[in-house]
């Protein structure tokens, strides 16, 4: 019987109602709960179609499931909810004849958040992309970048001139130039993790510290943190680097004048590349700058994609390679006066599989 599973309906992401022939709530687990701004005890016994305001399609496919005229069926659709106004839903409601007679339920996702789901499932396979792509690209540049440098510094020897040497000069510099990009590429796979507990506030104050030095005048970084937050296990160095990346993309894109936002927050469960994860760290960078450029909002994370012509597209990629090492995502927002980068990592403990 659905009953005795009532309560593994709370171990789900998405939000399921379970209603009887009359189409009265019987259950309604957190995550519906959280969706309709309502608890359990105010909808539990009441007509679902007096206490929300459903779409006429919505309280057609309900009453025909009341009436047994299919097993299931599937629609989407806006419905008005109490604290939230008109969300865009995917209903699925599911018709089971138990022992006490016709039962109902109805489960329902925001598209929005499925959106979400399928495009952090896109960033993950994109980032072993970008890994393979990044790893093979830097070893194809490195061996005939050496024999450039060196067949420069052989010339330089021999030129008679100064003026002569500064053609081989620029050859040797913009080849260490290149060097230290190859170098950028293979960063995230030469260093073998050191995992520890680590303290998401004491890097923020870390990042916050040198970024404050980079840029001396014109900049502020605000701290909205929640101090409850517990230590999670990472490497600490990685996670600097991470959070660095992050904010000095941001400061570079308000060009040293603006405010920028650290803000950190607890999330409970929610799902990252498919695995329900109990307890999470959320940390947010906003700033107040321009916002990311429509056609470059989809590629900000690929290598080598930068809104800046002096930028070489790789400290984003490399933040997103990092964060999905800790099992984390990284994602954005943005629009002009307001870019929000989220980066998202389980705690310790805190991730289970579906």
């Amino acid at each position: 019987m659905i009953a005795r599973h009532l309560r593994s309906l709370d171990l789900l992401a998405t939000a399921v109602v379970i209603l009887d022939q009359e189409l009265r709530v019987v259950h309604i687990n957190q995550p519906a709960e959280v969706l309709f701004g309502a608890s359990s005890r105010l909808l539990e016994g009441s007509y679902l179609l007096e206490v929300l305001d459903v779409a006429e399609e919505v309280e057609e496919m309900l009453n025909q499931a009341s009436s047994q005229m299919f097993e299931s069926k599937r629609l989407q659709c806006d419905w008005q909810l109490p604290m939230r106004g008109s969300v865009e839903l995917d209903s699925t409601v599911s018709v089971h004849l138990e022992e006490e007679g016709v039962v109902l339920s109805l489960e329902l996702r925001e598209i929005a958040q499925q959106r979400k789901a399928d495009r952090e499932v896109h960033q993950a396979d994109l980032t072993h992309a970008n890994k393979e792509l990044l790893r093979n690209l830097a070893h194809e540049i490195k061996n005939p970048l050496g024999g450039v440098r060196g067949a420069a510094q052989l010339l330089d020897r021999e030129l008679p001139s100064d003026e002569l040497r500064e053609y081989t000069q620029v050859i040797i510099k913009e080849a260490d130039r290149l060097q230290g990009l190859v170098d950028q590429m293979l960063a995230p796979h030469r260093r073998l993790r050191v995992m520890e507990s680590v303290n998401i506030h004491e890097v923020c104050e870390r990042v916050r510290s040198l970024m404050l030095a980079e840029f001396p005048t014109g900049l502020v970084i605000k701290r909205d943190y929640d101090i409850s937050i517990p230590d999670l296990r990472g490497d600490r160095e990685q996670l600097i680097q991470v959070v660095l990346n992050v904010v000095r993309n941001a400061a570079e894109a308000l060009a040293g004048e603006g405010e920028i936002v650290l803000c950190s927050r607890i999330a409970r469960q929610v799902t990252i590349s498919k695995k329900r994860c109990r307890l999470a760290l959320d940390l947010h960078v906003i700033d107040n700058g321009p916002g990311i450029p429509e056609e470059l909002r989809e590629r900000v994370f690929y290598p080598l994609v930068s809104g800046r012509p002096q930028g070489h597209g790789l400290g984003l990629t490399l933040a997103q390679s990092y964060v999905h090492q800790h099992g984390g995502l990284i994602d954005v927002e943005s629009r002009p006066g307001r870019t929000d980068f989220l980066i998202r990592i389980p705690i310790a403990n805190g991730a289970t599989t579906p």
